[in-house]
């Protein structure tokens, strides 16, 4: 395997591992199979420059979802300390 294919590898391993979420559900918000993630991953073999563009708006789509989430429960914790 190629130096770049590795860091590459790598790459996709970390974010994966940092996103907190499992392959297969990150797969669904990418739109994509949970086999090639985990082909990825694995190292069997390498994603194209347009499935690492879908893994990265399905980690973004997650990353809204959160943030819109956090500001219903700020709206909730607010209207708690105004009664």
């Amino acid at each position: 395997m190629a130096k770049r294919e590795q860091d590459l590898q790598a790459l996709v391993r970390d974010i994966v591992d940092a996103s907190g979420v499992s392959q297969a559900q990150l797969a669904r918000d990418a739109g994509l199979s949970y086999a090639a993630l985990h082909a990825w991953i694995t190292g069997i073999r390498s994603p194209r420059p347009g499935s690492l563009l879908q893994l990265a708006e399905g980690l973004e789509s997650r990353s809204v979802a959160l943030r819109e989430l956090a500001v219903q429960l700020r709206r909730v914790a607010g209207d708690g300390q105004r009664r």
